[in-house]
């Protein structure tokens, strides 16, 4: 996106410094011990884990493009020549940094991913651009200060949920995405090669499915922490795609050898909510250690990623962008986008498909999405005799043993 402010742009004083670096390294140390510290993992595991805390270190063969956020259609990207990485970032202590330039009531995610742009040796750093939607007002902001790293497109979507209102006005804006990767790569998207895009990912889409259909039959043949690091290992790290398609499968099949365990007297649990994102394992831990299992969740950057398939009418072009734009605007239940009563039905609907005792919400404190949502989720499941517990928090774990005791004494009352 041209910005025509460029003349009178404040540069962005950099405050990456070694300490604030050994901070975060001492953050993702902390959770990879949580991880290894959990029993019966799957022995492919440790693949995933590399993969997502290696990410800075991966090959470019070709130019990188760096995204914000499930709206994205990263099919669009890699189809215009591109690899994808997520650059959201779950880091507290790079939550510090960004803070010095986003003050006040910020989401901590939002301080945190600039914190990570701010790090010379981070993975932002070794992007040619970015593709940032207009989700929420933190993310809105973020273009404006990420052009000081480069290139950045901000993909506009509309807040109403109507495909038959919008769906020309999006795939008009995808194209308009497609046309400045295309500047980047030198190479312009093909009917051939989004429809080659969409098949790949939804081959990484079926695995995480398929993963979810084995866990949830035999919890404790895979932690949703180790799924999570397997969903994210596929988003978080700019390696192609295909070489994460192998190992799923070797961890499908590990699974769903797994020899079920007698009946569990585990409460199982759907879990919603604000992004939780590496290292900020922080409700994923405690619910765990707590003994839930967390059966289902509508959580972005967990399985609700691959819950909703490109759903392609036809082979043409405009067919496989019009399916894209179905998927990207209409098919997700972020609140920013979707109604109330849209993320409430699936919340509802996981909890009887998979016999839930309750529902816990992570709330990510200044998330206002969420927020303004809480009220009437609590009030309606409660109405359905669906225990609900909220749990309000942010990235730094001085709450951790607050939050802890409130999820024992609520899955004592299932």
């Amino acid at each position: 996106m041209n910005r025509s402010d460029k003349k009178n742009r404040t540069p962005l004083v950099s405050s990456d410094s070694p300490g604030n670096r050994r901070k975060q390294a001492m953050v993702e140390s902390a959770q990879r011990q949580h991880l290894d510290d959990a029993p019966n993992r799957p022995s492919s595991i440790p693949y995933f884990v590399e993969r997502l805390v290696n990410a800075a270190e991966a090959p470019k063969p070709r130019p990188r493009i760096g995204i914000l956020c499930n709206f994205i259609p990263v099919e669009v990207i890699l189809a215009a020549g591109a690899d994808t990485v997520r650059l959201d970032c779950g880091n507290s202590a790079a939550a510090l940094s960004g803070e010095e330039h986003l003050t006040g009531d910020i989401c901590p995610l939002a301080q945190a991913t600039l914190g990570l742009f701010l790090r010379e040796d981070g993975i932002p750093r070794t992007c040619d651009a970015f593709v940032i939607p207009a989700s929420c007002d933190a993310k809105r902001k973020l273009a404006d200060i990420l052009a000081h790293f480069g290139p950045v497109f901000q993909l506009a979507l509309p807040t109403d949920p109507d495909s038959a209102c919008h769906a020309d006005e999006i795939v008009a804006e995808l194209k308009r995405l497609a046309a400045f990767v295309a500047t980047i790569t030198g190479h312009t998207l093909n009917r051939a090669g989004l429809l080659a895009a969409i098949a790949l990912t939804a081959r990484r889409n079926d695995l995480i499915r398929r993963l979810q259909v084995a866990r949830t039959a035999q919890p404790g043949s895979l932690s949703i922490r180790d799924l999570f690091v397997t969903v994210q290992a596929s988003l978080f790290s700019p390696e192609p795609l295909e070489t994460w398609i192998k190992p799923a499968e070797i961890l499908l099949a590990e699974v769903q050898a797994c020899v079920p365990e007698p009946r569990s007297l585990r409460r199982r649990v759907v879990l919603t909510g604000s992004p939780i994102i590496w290292p900020n394992f922080k409700p994923l831990n405690i619910l765990e250690l707590c003994g839930a299992d967390v059966v289902a969740d509508t959580i972005c950057t967990g399985t609700q990623s691959c819950s909703d398939p490109v759903v392609l009418a036809g082979t043409s072009l405009d067919a496989a962008y019009r399916a894209l734009a179905e998927r990207a605007a209409f098919g997700l239940v972020c609140p920013c986008f979707c109604g109330q009563t849209t993320r409430l039905n699936r919340i509802i609907d996981l909890v009887e498909k998979q016999h839930a005792d309750g529902v816990v919400q992570y709330a990510l404190r200044f998330c206002h999405a969420f927020d303004l949502e809480n009220c009437r989720i609590e009030r309606t499941l409660r109405d359905r005799r669906i225990p609900f517990l909220n749990l309000s928090t942010d990235y730094n774990l001085e709450d951790t043993e607050l939050l802890r005791a409130r999820t024992e004494t609520f899955l004592e009352t299932l």
